[in-house]
C-alpha cells in the first residue's frame, strides 16, 4: 500500500523558451502546491534544449523555499564526476537540502561525440558514479579508479545525503536502479511500461521498502479553462518531434514513440480531458503502483512553448482544480 504520494511538476526542457522561465515556473509550481520541480537535459539541439540542469536549479533555489528541485535526468556519463559531485553539493546547499538528483545514461550519439566519451563505457561509468557521489557527500577523501578519481574530496558537503535516482526503460537499466539507487524514474506513464518496470524492480527491491521511490512521468493536458490545452498540444508535438529525431532507431523505444503530428497529439498523451478525466487518469497511475510504499508522480504539464504566462496559468489551474483531488 502506498504510504507516501508526492506530485512533481515537469519536465521543463527549455525548448522554445527562455532559461529564466524555469525560475518563474518553479515559483509557480511551489505556489500551486506541487512537491517538486523537474528539469531535464540534452545538448546541441537547435530548439534550445536545456544543457545545464543544475545551473538552472541553482537559480530556482533562490526563489523557492519548500519545493524539491529535481533532475529528470542528468546525462551522467557526459559529466566529469568530480565536477558533478561539487555542483550537486552546492545546489543542495543553496536550496537548503532540496535537490533530488536523477541520473541517466543518455543515448544520443552526437552528445557522446561532442563530449569525447565512449558510449560503450556508459553503463560502467554510471554504476561507478553512484558510489562516487555517495562517497563525495561525506566530505572525506575518496577514490573511484574507474572514473579516474584518486584521493579527492568534495567541499562543502551537501546539506544531507542527496537522494540519487536512476532513469531508464530497458530491463538492465531498471534493475540497476533497484540495486543502486534511492528511486527509479520512468519517463512515460503508460500502463505497459509502468507494469514492466514494476516486475523488474520487484526482482531486486522490496516494494514495501520505505527507502525506495517509484517515480513516473505522466504527460497530461487539461481541457478546461486555464489549462492552455491548444498551446500544450502544439508544444508537446514540437518537443516530441525533436526528441524522436535523436532516439530514432533505438530498439528499446520501438513502439513507444511513433512520429507525432500536430494533428494527432492525443494518441500520445497518457492523460487528457476535463478535470474529472484528468483526476481519474492520474489516480489510475497511482493505483497501478499501490504495492510500492513511496510514489512520486511527475505530471508533465510543461512543453516546448514560448508563452510563459500561459504555462504559469496552466500550473496554477492544475494546482487549484486537480491537485486537491490527488492528495
Amino acid at each position: 500500500m502506498t504510504d507516501e504520494l508526492r506530485i512533481g511538476l515537469g519536465l521543463w526542457s527549455g525548448q522554445h523558451g527562455d532559461p529564466t522561465d524555469a525560475v518563474a515556473l518553479a515559483r509557480a509550481g511551489e505556489d500551486a502546491g506541487f512537491d517538486a520541480f523537474w528539469v531535464t537535459e540534452h545538448h546541441g539541439l537547435p530548439d534550445g534544449y536545456l544543457p545545464s540542469p543544475l545551473t538552472v536549479l541553482a537559480a530556482c533555489a533562490s526563489v523557492t523555499r519548500r519545493i524539491e528541485l529535481a533532475t529528470g535526468v542528468v546525462l551522467a556519463p557526459l559529466h566529469h564526476p568530480l565536477r558533478l559531485a561539487e555542483d550537486a553539493a552546492l545546489v543542495d546547499r543553496l536550496s537548503g537540502g532540496r535537490l533530488l538528483l536523477g541520473l541517466g545514461l543518455g543515448y544520443a550519439e552526437h552528445e557522446y561525440r561532442a563530449f569525447g566519451v565512449d558510449p560503450a563505457t556508459r553503463g560502467a561509468r554510471l554504476e561507478a558514479l553512484v558510489a562516487a557521489l555517495r562517497a563525495a557527500g561525506t566530505g572525506e577523501p575518496f577514490s573511484a579508479p574507474a572514473l579516474g578519481l584518486h584521493d579527492v574530496r568534495v567541499t562543502p558537503t551537501p546539506s544531507r545525503p542527496i537522494p540519487l535516482w536512476l532513469g531508464g526503460y530497458a530491463d538492465r537499466a531498471v534493475a540497476r536502479a533497484g540495486r543502486l539507487a534511492d528511486g527509479h524514474l520512468v519517463g512515460r506513464g503508460e500502463p505497459g511500461i509502468v507494469d514492466a518496470a514494476s516486475r523488474t524492480l520487484a526482482t531486486v527491491r522490496d516494494p514495501g521498502d520505505p527507502a525506495f521511490v517509484r517515480g513516473v512521468v505522466v504527460t497530461c493536458v487539461l481541457d478546461a479553462p486555464g489549462g492552455g490545452a491548444s498551446q500544450a498540444r502544439a508544444g508537446y508535438a514540437r518537443a516530441q518531434q525533436a526528441y524522436e529525431a535523436i532516439q530514432r532507431g533505438r530498439a528499446v523505444y520501438a513502439g513507444l514513440a511513433d512520429p507525432v503530428a500536430a494533428t494527432d497529439v492525443d494518441a500520445h498523451l497518457q492523460v487528457r480531458g476535463d478535470v474529472d478525466d484528468v483526476v481519474a487518469g492520474l489516480r489510475a497511475v497511482v493505483a497501478s503502483l499501490a504495492a510500492w510504499s513511496r510514489v512520486h508522480l511527475v505530471v508533465r504539464l510543461l512543453f516546448a512553448e514560448p508563452d510563459l504566462d500561459t504555462a504559469r496559468t496552466r500550473v496554477a489551474t492544475f494546482g487549484e482544480r486537480v491537485l486537491p483531488h490527488l492528495r
